[in-house]
């Protein structure tokens, strides 16, 4: 059985992940997609065990304590955000892939209990579009927008420890370089980190 994967996506809010992904996980219904767990309360329209798996703090504590998390946040809010790790591991012992979308301090947590992690970021053509993205969306207050963009930027910063970068410019043509990476094609080579560290995105940001 050959050994299976993770593919770990990173990228600020606003760089099109969400519709990325969407598009990836259509493409490949075989691929398992990480279900966070979190202690904050569900939203409407959420549905437990499908957007995220709502646990009180006392259990998620206990998931921490036994080290049964992939990776957490404990955010200002006081909510912690975790990948429970052993559906993660069934997978890949079953030789199939596992994705995760988390920010950059999961990744790194990840990749600290798996090394060949494949990791991949996600960025904006530009701090202006990505600006422009979060204004448009009409469903963000101007502060929090501020708010992102300075977590955007920071994060953004941290793309140089990831092995792939994608410029979601074109949602079709990034698939379609994800495809590339997800294959282990020839032309991934273009969307590794080293060969894209002259984009505006990085000018502008660091």
């Amino acid at each position: 059985m050959n050994k299976g994967r993770i593919i770990v996506i990173s990228g600020p809010s606003g760089a099109g992940k969400s519709t990325v992904l969407r598009r990836i996980l259509a493409n490949h219904p075989d691929f398992f997609f990480s279900v966070s767990a979190t202690t904050r309360g569900p939203r409407p329209n959420e549905v437990p065990g499908v957007h995220y798996h709502f646990l009180t703090k006392e259990q998620f504590r206990e998931l921490l304590d036994k080290d049964l998390l992939m990776e957490y946040n404990e955010y200002a809010a006081g909510d912690y955000y975790g990948t429970p790790a052993q559906p993660i591991f069934d997978v890949m012992n079953q030789g199939g892939t596992a994705v995760l979308d988390v920010d950059p301090n999961g990744a790194f947590q990840v990749l600290r209990k798996v090394p060949d992690a494949i990791t991949i970021f996600l960025a904006p053509p530009s701090f202006q579009e990505l600006r422009s993205r979060l204004e448009n969306r009409g469903d963000t207050a101007p502060e929090k927008i501020e708010s992102r963009l300075k977590q955007a930027r920071w994060e953004i910063q941290q793309a140089e420890r990831y092995t792939y970068l994608l410029v979601n410019d074109q949602v079709d043509d990034c698939v379609a370089r994800l495809e590339a990476i997800l294959a282990d094609r020839p032309e991934a080579q273009q969307s590794l980190y080293a060969n894209n560290t002259n984009l505006d995105i990085f000018k502008e940001v660091l």
